[in-house]
């Protein structure tokens, strides 16, 4: 990894557009391999000042003006490039297409709207319970740099890849899942032909020995695909339920399912069916992923903070089978919420608990679609702290409450992990 960087970068002005996380990431791998002409760092947010002594620092509402005063970009993910790519002068690139040129033999891929961090870390927990010499990165994990030095030929290394990292991509993981693909990210990329289009770049740059494990209901266009295309169901599992497995936390048919990928990957590594059982009963579901959180005064209250989607909203409450109240709404993106409309209707859920801005969207449509007597189960409530307040007064002993917002938190809250918590401290478990 650090020849090609170097080679890259040897007396280039080079810019790390961003940093966050992992542009904090690939400034320390660039400082460590040198040879650049300058290093420099462009974000919207003030960076630490004890840099601008050795490195030019742009910061503001014009931070991205600069690109094409140098001759390497390092992009991190969600930066939205306010010009087409292809019109910039400068080479963009970022941490995963370099990884992927590098390690792409080496490396499972995993890639969808929903289901991507589950089923990227049961893999990694399963293939390490196995004794396989494996690593982990990504978008939920380390930045993808910070494990290079870990890497031996013989590694396995589990890749998580967001939209945003598969966007400008040119390589390919030899192993790629595509889980799903569902209406996400309108406000970054304005189309869902431009969301779905990033995402399917985890198999486009394929070769004729690789492998695409994907969700038979997005199958790649003819042509579009050289890999081995793998059409993964639930019924390749040898079990047909989690209940049949002790200890299992997960819950509902799309972990099923999601579960389904992760064994048609270790089969590949000679991991048997009972050693795969006993990991999976180990693994312990993530937080803010339908988290079961706990229960108070006879009520179960689930965290499904992650939930940005109709279809992850929809899913969590068939998961749940005592579901009675689902706290939905957060930031309006724009996204059609017709769907999940339509399915509360078809359930006879106890609360249906609408927030902030999507929440208003959702309850038009219920009051457009549904009669006065239904409408007496849908209250908008404007924040969540109100909201918990409601439920812990209102839920019925014996069900449970979800927090599964089919909505993204910005505009209320930083992140999803910090709407999660917030809901957890004001339940009071």
């Amino acid at each position: 990894m650090k020849e090609t960087i170097r080679n890259l970068i040897k007396d280039k002005k080079v810019l790390i557009l961003g940093y966050g996380r992992e542009g904090q990431s690939s400034f320390r791998m660039i400082s460590s391999v040198g040879g650049y002409q300058v290093l420099d760092i462009a974000d919207a947010n003030a960076v630490s000042s004890d840099l601008t002594a050795s490195h030019k620092v742009i910061t503001g509402a014009n931070y991205l003006d600069c690109l094409d005063e140098y001759d390497v970009v390092f992009k991190s993910p969600g930066i939205v490039l306010p010009k087409d790519i292809k019109e910039y002068s400068c080479h963009i690139t970022c941490q995963a297409d370099l990884f992927l040129q590098v390690y792409g033999a080496q490396t499972i891929g995993i890639t969808g709207t929903k289901g991507k961090s589950t089923t990227s870390s049961l893999l990694y927990h399963i293939l390490k319970e196995c004794g396989k010499d494996v690593l982990f990165g990504g978008n939920i994990g380390l930045p993808i740099f910070d494990i290079t030095d870990q890497i031996h030929p013989r590694t396995i290394i589990v890749f998580e890849l967001s939209c945003h990292q598969l966007e400008y991509a040119h390589y390919s993981p030899s192993k790629a899942i595509l889980l799903n693909l569902y209406e996400d990210h309108l406000d970054h990329y304005g189309t869902v032909e431009k969301y779905w289009n990033a995402k399917k770049n985890i198999y486009r740059n394929q070769g004729y020995c690789d492998f695409l494990f994907c969700n038979p209901e997005f199958l790649p266009a003819p042509g579009e695909c050289k890999a081995t295309v793998i059409k993964v169901k639930s019924a390749d599992l040898p079990f047909n339920s989690f209940d049949e497995i002790e200890g299992v936390t997960l819950r509902g048919t799309h972990n099923l399912f999601n579960t389904a990928f992760v064994y048609d990957i270790c089969r590949r590594y000679d991991i048997t069916d009972d050693e795969f059982k006993k990991a999976l009963a180990s693994f312990k579901t993530l937080a803010h992923r339908l988290q079961f959180l706990g229960s108070l005064d006879g009520v179960d209250y689930y965290d499904d903070s992650i939930s940005t989607t109709v279809e992850s909203a929809i899913s969590a409450i068939k998961a749940i089978p005592n579901a009675g109240t689902i706290l939905l709404g957060g930031m309006d993106r724009g996204i059609d919420y017709d769907p999940l409309v339509d399915f509360l209707q078809t359930r006879s859920l106890e609360h249906i608990i609408l927030m902030y801005d999507s929440g208003k969207v959702i309850l038009e449509k219920l009051k457009a679609a549904t009669n006065d007597e239904f409408m007496t189960h849908v209250h908008y409530i404007e924040e969540l702290a109100d909201a918990c307040t409601y439920v812990k007064e209102n839920a019925s002993k014996g069900t449970a409450v979800i927090l599964s917002p089919a909505s993204a938190s910005y505009g209320h809250f930083k992140n999803f992990e910090q709407r999660g918590d917030f809901f957890k401290e004001h339940i009071g478990l």
